[in-house]
């Protein structure tokens, strides 16, 4: 579900400043294409994202804040130097030359800090505190200062102004400290949200890619558009794993989904206290629960042959996988170690085509939903790392500003109950290691229930009964 668009159109005021400010300037060209390329992706990623925290990662995965306000700058500066330049074809000299490029360089420090200002003024309170954090122009408006300073060194030159800057790197400082940075702080997201290591691993290798590189220019840094062909080939070397592993994990925690709704579906409760069968009338939730529980079998075991056929495992691998591993580590599995010890190793094994959970099945899942045992009692591990992170990054705070502007509760403060025991991993994989059956997945499965004996037996009657049947019929 996308972002509520109130607050999609708050957060994205500011970066739509760029755009407006060009459009009043009748700044046109390359430079504003990317911006509105830019800018349109935004858009784009809020469509694509359910709330702030996911929609702030994917801009930060894309580097967009960076390359918008590259490209915003880049503008004005060659618009300054347009604007500055004398008209009806008369060629200015090189003072004038270095005026316009001063006065220039002095109206882009004004529209950043008026740009920044009017962002912060149209912003919530956590999005101020964010937007000082990441989009505070003075790193750029120290290096355009820098610039100035130079041009006001006595007896300063253009030819020489020019020069020197190349020469000193000062029109590149600011991009290198602003892509060291944002690479430096996706690694430092990663690690304290514990996402999986492959993915870590591949950012810092961008770091040490980035410092090696940087290394061998006077300037320590990279080129923009040169870094991000290393950073693409990088990406090109982790990508496939990374995506193949994600695969892998969905298709694991889909089939133990499906294990759950299936003995759920047998229990009493579900009409009554789940949602969504709570809310459908009595007839509608009871056929919705039936045909869980005969079409639920088929589908684990259609996910199970696609899993072996693409990637040569079966459901007892799960215990192997580096990335469901990593859940349980980092308390990101919804499911308490009990239960999920419970869906393994003894629902699993009844999870058959025509085949029906057993009375002793459907008890012991009562009365673990009953019991409040299902539930990983850490679950609000990773929001407290969440919010540990942000608080040190933005300002304290930050997280219960941010999700009271999106109309959610304080999550601190939620109802949050749990009787299962705290997740131990090792104790897990000394219960279930070896102990997960292993089905044949070609096996056949015949439907030997009640109803579908009596239709066999009409069919058959009637088969023998063919020739009564057509006299009857003329």
């Amino acid at each position: 579900m996308a972002i509520d668009k109130t607050m999609l159109d708050a957060m994205t005021s500011g970066y739509k400043f760029y755009l407006d400010d060009m459009k009043s300037k009748n700044i046109t060209g390359q430079y504003y294409d990317e911006v509105e390329r830019l800018y349109k992706r935004l858009e784009e990623i809020g469509q694509e994202s359910a709330d702030m925290n996911e929609m702030y990662a994917k801009m930060q995965n894309e580097n967009i804040t960076v390359k918008m306000s590259d490209a915003y700058t880049r503008a004005l500066t060659e618009e300054g130097n347009k604007n500055y330049m004398p008209q009806n074809g008369e060629v200015p000299d090189d003072s004038q030359l270095f005026k316009n490029n001063i006065d220039a360089l002095r109206n882009c420090i004004k529209t950043l800090r008026d740009n920044y200002e009017n962002t912060l003024e149209k912003a919530t309170e956590s999005q101020r505190m964010r937007i000082m954090v990441e989009n505070n122009p003075e790193d750029l408006i120290k290096s355009i200062e820098d610039m100035i300073a130079l041009a006001e060194e006595p007896g300063m030159t253009y030819a020489n102004f020019l020069r020197i800057q190349i020469e000193r790197g000062l029109d590149k400082a600011a991009e290198g400290i602003t892509t060291r940075s944002f690479i430096e702080d996706v690694i430092e997201f990663k690690k304290a949200f514990m996402l999986p290591e492959i993915e870590i691993k591949m950012w810092e290798e961008k770091l040490e890619e980035y410092n090696k590189v940087a290394a061998n220019n006077k300037f320590n840094l990279v080129e923009l558009h040169e870094w991000e062909f290393i950073s693409d080939r990088i990406e090109r070397k982790y990508k496939p794993e990374i995506v193949k592993r994600e695969r892998i994990n969905d298709m694991f925690m889909k089939i133990v989904g499906d294990l759950g709704d299936w003995i759920m579906s047998y229990c009493s409760y579900p009409p009554y206290e789940l949602m969504p069968w709570s809310v459908m009338s009595h007839d509608a939730a009871i056929a919705d629960l039936t045909r869980i529980q005969k079409v639920t079998p088929g589908i684990v075991k259609e996910r199970e042959k696609l899993l072996f056929r693409y990637f040569g495992l079966r459901l007892k691998d799960i215990i192997k996988d580096e990335y469901f591993l990593n859940d349980i580590k980092s308390n990101m599995i919804d499911d308490s170690q009990e239960y999920l010890e419970f869906l393994l190793l003894e629902v699993y094994p009844q999870c058959k085509p025509f085949n029906d959970a057993s009375r002793e099945l459907i008890d012991k899942q009562t009365s673990m939903y009953k019991g409040k045992k299902e539930v990983n009692p850490g679950k609000k591990e990773p929001y407290l790392r969440m919010k540990k992170y942000y608080d040190s990054k933005y300002g304290e705070g930050y997280m219960e500003k941010s999700l009271k502007e999106q109309g959610k509760g304080d999550i601190d403060k939620a109802e949050y109950t749990s009787n299962a025991s705290p997740w131990n991993l090792e104790s897990f994989l000394s219960h279930v290691e070896g102990k997960i059956v292993e089905p044949d997945l070609n096996e056949t499965f015949v439907d030997n229930s009640t109803s579908a004996k009596i239709d066999e037996a009409t069919s058959t009657i009637k088969e023998k009964a063919g020739g009564l049947f057509s006299f009857f019929k003329r």
